[in-house]
C-alpha cells in the first residue's frame, strides 16, 4: 500500500475545561472474555487485556477462585477460520489444543510450552475445535476451495472425516455418530444452514444425511445432550428456538416468539447447557437484553440471574453451577456464576479474576425508548448525562454488522461521551438481530436506506422532545455502521457531523475484497444507496482507519478522506499505524476517542453557517 499521511487537516486538543473520562483510561478498560466452557469442575475461557499487550490467553479457574493463565503471555491464541474465527481452543485430558496466531494447530500439556502439532498450509485456517476421544481433537480446516472436518491425534495424525466444497462447522461426536453443520458458499449461515449426521464406524466416516435445515431455515449450535438426544437451534418459526432430535422426532424445548441465539459470526457459540438433572439452561434475547431461562425435565420454566442484562453466547454448566460471561448497565462483561438450586430471584455473582481500583465514573443505566420511522417504530438505548434535564449534544451510534444487536451492558466508549456531556443513542435499526428472521432480513437490498432512516428518526425524535441540542447532533459508526454514518452524512438531515471508523465506502468493491465467508452478506445487503460519493456529503466527516485492517480497506478509506479534504468544509481523517479493524490496541483506541471528541467540539464551537 502506498504511504499515506497520518492525517489531513488538524484536530484540536480537547478543551481544558472538559473534566470527563480520559481517553487513555478508557482505552485500557477494554478486556475481552470469550469462549467460556466448563470442563471437569473448572472454567476455561479466552481473555485478552491491555496489561498483556492484547495477547489472547487461555485462562482457567475453579468455579470460585482466582484465575490463572494456561498459555504463555507471549503466545496468542485465536482462529481466523471463516474470517471471524472462534472455537480457538479445546480442553482434553492432560492438556489443551489451540490455534496459534500463525494459524497452526498446537497442543499444550499442562505446565509445559505449546507444541506445534499440525503446521498451517498455504491459505488454510483451523478453528471450531472440539474435544475428541483419547486426547484427540476435532477441528474444521478450511481454505478458499473447501472445508474439512478432521480428527487430529496427540502425535499429529490427521484423519479427514468430512470434506465439502461448502462451509462446515460445529463437529460434535457422540459414540459413533458425528453431527455437523453445512451451508452453501453463496449463503450466510444465519439465512440458510443444514444439520447433518454421519456414522463413524471403525474410524471411517459414512455419508452425511440432513436432519434439519433448509434454504429458508437456519440451524445453529448443535450439541449432544446428556440424554443422548441431539439439540440444536433453528429459526424454522422465524425465531431461533431450541429443539431436540430423538428417534428421528423433532420437538421444541422452549417455543417462544424470541431469538434464543445470536447470528453465528464466530464458531464456538453455545447458548444453552445442561444441568445434572436434565434441566436445560438457555438464553432468550430481545435485541437489547438477554435473559437466562431454565426448562426442567417436566417442562417447568424459571428465570435465573435477573440482575444480568446481557450474556454472551457461552453457557457453561457443571453439575448445578452455571457460569456465564455477563454484564449489567453498571458492569462491563466478565465471568459470573449462579447456583441453579438457589431461589428464583437469586442474583448472579461476579467471579473475582483480579483486583482493580474503583472507576472514576458512576454509569447511569440507559432507558429503552422508541421513535417513529416511516410506518414502523425503531427502538434505541438512550444514555443521558447525569444531573441535567436540559438538552445535550447528541451522538447517535450505528452498530456494526449490520447483523448485530445493541446489548444492554456497560460500554466504556459510550460512557466516555456521556462523561463529556453528550447524550448517546444506540439504535436497533432494521436489519439488527434479536428480533427474529423477518426483522433481520428486512435490510436486504436496502442497506444505506432503512438503517439511515431509523438513525435519523431517532435524532429527530430526541430533538423534538428536548433531549438533543439542534445543530449539535452527530452520527458515529464502525465497519458496516461506518457505511451507515457516511450514507447519513450524504443526505440533508439532522446530523451536523459524522464519524466513520473502519468504514465500508463502496459495497460493490467491498463485496469483491471481503473475506469469502462474508461475500454473500455483502451481496444480499447491497441496494440502490451504492457507494458513498464525496461530492454528495452534506456535513463534515471524520474518517478513522487502521493500516492493518483486513476486513475493510484503509487505502480506499484514506483516498475517500483525501477527496473529501480537497473539497474543504471541515472534513478530517486519522490513519492509525498497525491499527486493526477493531482498533484493538489501547494506543489506537485512545487516539480514535480523542480525535472523535475533538471533532465534535470543533463543530460545536465553529458550526457551519
Amino acid at each position: 500500500m502506498a504511504h499515506l499521511p497520518a492525517r489531513f487537516g488538524r484536530i484540536p486538543s480537547m478543551r481544558s475545561q472538559d473534566t470527563g473520562l480520559s481517553p487513555a483510561w478508557i482505552a485500557r478498560k477494554v478486556v475481552a472474555y470469550d469462549e467460556l466452557q466448563s470442563v471437569a469442575g473448572s472454567l476455561w475461557w479466552l481473555q485478552s487485556d491491555p496489561d498483556h499487550g492484547g495477547v489472547r490467553r487461555v485462562m482457567c479457574s475453579e468455579l470460585t477462585g482466582k484465575a490463572f493463565a494456561v498459555t504463555p503471555s507471549d503466545f496468542s491464541v485465536g482462529s481466523q477460520l471463516h474470517a471471524y474465527g472462534g472455537g480457538s481452543f479445546a480442553v482434553v485430558e492432560g492438556g489443551v489444543w489451540c490455534v496459534g496466531d500463525d494459524g497452526s494447530l498446537f497442543r499444550q500439556s499442562l505446565g509445559r510450552a505449546p507444541d506445534r502439532i499440525v503446521p498451517v498450509r498455504g491459505s488454510e485456517h483451523f478453528g471450531d475445535l472440539a474435544p475428541g476421544p483419547n486426547g484427540s481433537v476435532f477441528t474444521v480446516r478450511g481454505d478458499s476451495a473447501a472445508d474439512e472436518i478432521v480428527a487430529v491425534s496427540p502425535v499429529g495424525d490427521v484423519q479427514v472425516l468430512v470434506r465439502s466444497s461448502e462451509f462446515l462447522s460445529c463437529p460434535r461426536l457422540a459414540e459413533d455418530t458425528l453431527a455437523y453443520l453445512e451451508w452453501n458458499r453463496d449463503q450466510m449461515p444465519w439465512d440458510s444452514c443444514h444439520l447433518l449426521l454421519a456414522g463413524i464406524r471403525s474410524g471411517r466416516p459414512g455419508a452425511g444425511r440432513v436432519v434439519a435445515g433448509s434454504s429458508s431455515e437456519s440451524v445453529v449450535q448443535p450439541s449432544w445432550g446428556p440424554d443422548g438426544s441431539l439439540y440444536f437451534m433453528s429459526d424454522r418459526t422465524g425465531w431461533w428456538n431450541l429443539y431436540r432430535l430423538r428417534d428421528d422426532m423433532v420437538t421444541a424445548v422452549l417455543p417462544t416468539d424470541a431469538d434464543c441465539a445470536p447470528a453465528p459470526w464466530e464458531a464456538g457459540y453455545q447458548s444453552y447447557g445442561f444441568a445434572s438433572d436434565g434441566t436445560v439452561v438457555l438464553t432468550v434475547l430481545d435485541g437489547f437484553s438477554t435473559e437466562l431461562v431454565t426448562v426442567g425435565p417436566a417442562g417447568g420454566r424459571r428465570r435465573l440471574g435477573p440482575n444480568l442484562t446481557s450474556v454472551k453466547p457461552y453457557i457453561a454448566v457443571d453439575d448445578n453451577r452455571l457460569a456465564v460471561i455477563g454484564s449489567t448497565p453498571s458492569s462491563a462483561p466478565g465471568p459470573w456464576s449462579l447456583d441453579l438450586t438457589a431461589h428464583a430471584d437469586a442474583p448472579a455473582v461476579p467471579m473475582v479474576t483480579g483486583s482493580e481500583s474503583a472507576p472514576p465514573w458512576t454509569p447511569i443505566p440507559p432507558s429503552i425508548d422508541t421513535a417513529r420511522s416511516g410506518d414502523s417504530r425503531v427502538y434505541f438505548l438512550l444514555h443521558r448525562p447525569a444531573g441535567t434535564v436540559a438538552p445535550a449534544p447528541l451522538v447517535v451510534r450505528a452498530h456494526p454488522g449490520p447483523t448485530d444487536d445493541v446489548p444492554l451492558r456497560l460500554d466504556w466508549t459510550t460512557q466516555y461521551f456521556v462523561s463529556h456531556g453528550f447524550a448517546v443513542a444506540e439504535v436497533l435499526y432494521r436489519g439488527s438481530t434479536g428480533r427474529g428472521r423477518t426483522f433481520r432480513q428486512v435490510l436486504h437490498g436496502h442497506w444505506g436506506e432503512y438503517d439511515v432512516d431509523d438513525c435519523a428518526a431517532v435524532a429527530e425524535h430526541l430533538r423534538s422532545t428536548g433531549v438533543a441540542v439542534p445543530g449539535a447532533m452527530f452520527i458515529s459508526g464502525a465497519s458496516a455502521g461506518g457505511y451507515t454514518a457516511l450514507q447519513a452524512a450524504s443526505h440533508s438531515g439532522p446530523f451536523a457531523g459524522a464519524t466513520a471508523t473502519s468504514a465500508i465506502i463502496d459495497p460493490a468493491q467491498w463485496e469483491l475484497s471481503v473475506p469469502e465467508f462474508q461475500r454473500p452478506h455483502a451481496a444480499v445487503l447491497r441496494g440502490p444507496a451504492g457507494a458513498v460519493v464525496p461530492d454528495r456529503i452534506r456535513c463534515p466527516v471524520l474518517v478513522i482507519h487502521g493500516t492493518a485492517d483486513t476486513i475493510t480497506s484503509a487505502k480506499e478509506a484514506m483516498q475517500f478522506a483525501q477527496n473529501l479534504a480537497a473539497l474543504g468544509d471541515g472534513h478530517d481523517s486519522l490513519l492509525l499505524d498497525d491499527g486493526d479493524h477493531y482498533l484493538s490496541a489501547p494506543a489506537a483506541r485512545e487516539q480514535a476517542l480523542r480525535a472523535e471528541l475533538a471533532f465534535y467540539h470543533r463543530l460545536m464551537n465553529h458550526p457551519k453557517a
